[in-house]
């Protein structure tokens, strides 16, 4: 982390400051974790991290912020920053490391491939020079600021994942990130309850264009989506100026996929960008996964990578823990895709287990986030899946409406352990099963994959 005077926070945040002005050379919102640290009191719904000042200090923390008022008395030796929004402060640290940084800043953001997306363009970057990127999925208004606040003098360039479920959450995470460069990997329907419509999920995800281009930076958008045409129209002079590119299957785009096949051992495609094209077989299953790659070289081209870099790059990327991450056995293959689920990569991953052989069996829970379309979508994973898959095991109060849709091949489950039981009887049953696992994060069903990972001889 590069350090800041605690007086900078305070004025650029117009905040009371009690206590003697000290340099922070790290911030905490982790009681436990405090030792010469700025311990930042955040408010959630579960917790209230002012209930925690007291263990904080007592862990070694230097100095706090707090949107309550404290008694200087009790905390003598401790400085003290009052505002009216903790989590508002949090960003404003990651803003004043930010701004030290002379690293070139690549911000994404989608409705599902995001984070993939942002490994991939890691992978290419860290091949030309000192690179980091989002931790995980630390991409929201906690976990930006967050990431912000590794940034050091030694990157040549960072890759932060801004994630959104409501219009402007994009846009409040770009006042701290204040990103060279930018990527929009698709707009899917997802989060729908929070953005109010599928319009709101466009305009929510465009806001990302918004910061970057009136900075003066480069963004790239894909040319294959439904929203392609409104794009070129709300940003023309964008794509006429060059500063906004296009990824996808078109002759016209930046970067270009095309040859898509995908397989149990990975997929294959063809990339051109700019004056570069190569064949590629990367380490990842799903179709899906061409249009990310193309879109981390688009991302990586204009945030400073070699052409030379991307095809090393994306081979030398994996599947991540949750993500389409396969498990082998004699007996049965799993394909754990159980981290989140939005329609769009539910319809992806359904294809991926159609490609895998014996019985194939697709456990699916619920789609979080979706407002009135839920019952819609719901519907049309089971319309899709009953011509796909073998069997549809599903749980949670909305794949009942999936189960009707897929007819015969659905069964529907009260709770995890009845589901896995019945898993065990189809391991029993078949010489080889193909599982897919996939459901909203709310569903826990890593926990039917890990359950399902024993049943592996």
């Amino acid at each position: 982390m590069i350090s800041f005077k605690l007086s900078e926070l305070a004025i650029f945040g117009n905040y009371k400051l009690l206590g003697q002005d000290v340099v922070i050379n790290k911030v905490s919102t982790d009681s436990r974790d405090c030792k010469d640290a700025l311990f930042v009191a955040l408010k959630g719904e579960r917790f209230d991290g002012h209930d925690y000042i007291g263990k904080a200090v007592e862990n070694g923390a230097i100095a706090i912020v707090s949107s309550k008022v404290l008694d200087p008395n009790a905390f003598k030796n401790v400085s003290i920053i009052l505002c009216n929004d903790t989590l508002k402060a949090l960003g404003y640290c990651g803003y004043l490391v930010r701004r030290q940084c002379k690293a070139k800043i690549a911000s994404l953001t989608g409705s599902c491939g995001k984070t993939t997306v942002k490994e991939f363009t890691q992978e290419i970057l860290s091949l030309n020079g000192n690179s980091m990127c989002t931790n995980g999925n630390f991409n929201n208004d906690v976990g930006v600021p967050l990431t912000l606040l590794r940034l050091d003098n030694t990157l040549d360039y960072a890759v932060i994942e801004q994630g959104a479920s409501h219009l402007f959450d994009i846009a409040h995470t770009c006042e701290f990130v204040k990103a060279d460069t930018a990527l929009i990997n698709n707009v899917g329907k997802a989060h729908i309850e929070g953005f109010g419509s599928f319009d709101g999920v466009y305009k929510g995800k465009s806001e990302i264009l918004e910061s970057v281009l009136s900075n003066g930076g480069k963004a790239v958008i894909p040319s294959d989506s439904n929203y392609y045409e409104r794009w070129a129209s709300d940003y023309k002079s964008a794509l006429l100026n060059g500063s906004l590119l296009t990824f996808g299957s078109h002759d016209f785009d930046f970067v270009q996929v095309s040859n898509i096949k995908d397989a149990i051992d990975g997929v294959s495609c063809s990339i051109r960008a700019n004056d570069t094209s190569f064949d590629l077989k990367m380490n990842v299953i799903g179709a899906h996964n061409a249009s990310n790659a193309a879109a981390a070289c688009a991302l990586a081209l204009i945030t400073g990578a070699k052409e030379n870099t991307l095809e090393q790059g994306l081979k030398n990327a994996s599947s991540m823990k949750g993500r389409l991450f396969v498990h082998n056995f004699a007996n049965l293959c799993l394909i754990d895709d159980a981290y989140n689920a939005s329609f769009n990569a539910v319809i992806a991953a359904i294809d991926t287990l159609s490609l895998y052989k014996g019985h194939r069996v697709f456990i699916f829970g619920d789609m979080g986030e979706l407002g009135d379309a839920s019952k819609q979508l719901h519907e049309e994973v089971g319309l899709y899946a009953k011509d796909k898959v073998d069997e549809l095991l599903c749980v949670g109060k909305q794949t009942l409406d999936t189960c009707q849709k897929a007819s015969s091949i659905a069964k529907h489950f009260n709770c995890h352990e009845d589901l896995v039981q019945y898993a065990r009887c189809l391991v029993a049953k078949f010489a080889y099963t193909s599982f897919l696992v996939k459901g909203s994060h709310s569903m826990h069903m890593d926990d039917i994959s890990k359950e399902i990972i024993t049943l592996g001889v």
